[in-house]
């Protein structure tokens, strides 16, 4: 939000107006998985469409955020493959390195 000159210094969603109200674009929570519909692959479309749309720099959570851990379900936990493939995307693309352990950090490598 920006009041007045009030700058806010990342953001989760956008609209064409907000580069020039913030510093940061966060990809959001993604799966820890190489999707293209809510994973790595689409962490780095959102970063170049972001890039495109003026925001200068960008972040998602290495290794994704979201797991799903029901047996009933599907078990979707972070690899240690995803995980270092992650780490060299955002090494050459994002401006914070953080990792995620998700809401099961004992579950995901």
């Amino acid at each position: 939000m920006n009041n007045g000159d009030e700058i806010v210094y990342f953001m989760r969603s956008a609209t064409a107006t907000s580069p020039k109200n913030t510093r940061l674009y966060w990809m959001g929570d993604q799966n820890t998985t190489y999707d293209a519909y809510d994973g790595m692959q689409s962490a780095m479309v959102d970063l170049i469409n972001s890039g495109l749309s003026g925001f200068g720099i960008g972040h998602s959570d290495i290794g994704g955020y979201t797991i799903v851990d029901e047996p009933l379900i599907e078990k979707v936990t972070r690899s240690r493959e995803l995980l270092w493939r992650w780490i060299e995307m955002c090494t050459f693309s994002d401006m914070i390195m953080r990792s995620h352990p998700s809401s099961a950090p004992d579950t995901n490598y």
